[in-house]
């Protein structure tokens, strides 16, 4: 199967997918080629919008949110999710320095947001299992259990996005291309 094989839904391609184009333009103003593309399974693409809803409305603050994002899709490399969060990052208020430093892989200038990006990043590479030591240095960012949980609804949210944009092949949308991203050591994907 290539990424072909995965079109660019519509509304007359995919009419079961249209409560979830209906809903993404809500959200974003658009319908994303994300949202076109798991338009092929109106399930999927359904359920992402209700994660990015929870989500949204979970403890993390915007600019939180944006760093679990980030993170999650920097080290999925996924190049279609660091452009759109790259630029919702800056939308809402996440410095340039941040966004700069999550996507060069560099720590970040914010010492709460710096824990937050380590202990993102420890739950992706333990694939859930975290020392005591990284939990201990997120709490004493001031995090609790309840952003722990958070922070597993947001990799959940990216690994869904990250993971469909892999293998559909989705290209970058017009919106967010002046901030196209590329994973270091790996050429740049083609639909």
């Amino acid at each position: 199967m290539n990424h072909a094989d995965f079109p660019l839904h519509d509304r007359d391609t995919a009419p079961d997918a249209a409560a979830a184009f209906d809903r993404a333009e809500t959200i974003f103003g658009m319908v994303p080629n994300l949202t076109r593309k798991m338009a092929t399974s109106p399930a999927l693409a359904q359920g992402y919008l209700d994660l990015t809803s929870l989500f949204d409305r979970c403890s993390l603050s915007a600019q939180e949110r944006g760093v679990v994002l980030l993170t999650v899709s920097r080290f999925h490399g996924c190049d279609y999710c660091m452009a759109a969060h790259s630029m919702t990052g800056r939308m809402t208020g996440l410095p340039d320095a941040e966004v700069d430093a999550l996507r060069e892989d560099r720590p970040l200038p914010d010492a709460r947001l710096e824990a937050l990006r380590r202990f993102v990043h420890a739950m992706l590479e333990g694939r859930g299992w975290v020392d005591a030591s990284d939990l201990a240095a997120f709490r004493h960012a001031g995090f609790g259990e309840q952003q722990v949980l958070d922070v597993i609804l947001g990799i959940g949210l990216k690994t869904l996005s990250n993971y469909t944009n892999h293998i559909a092949g989705t290209p970058v949308d017009t919106a967010f291309e002046h901030e196209r991203w590329t994973a270091p050591g790996i050429a740049p994907r083609q639909a």
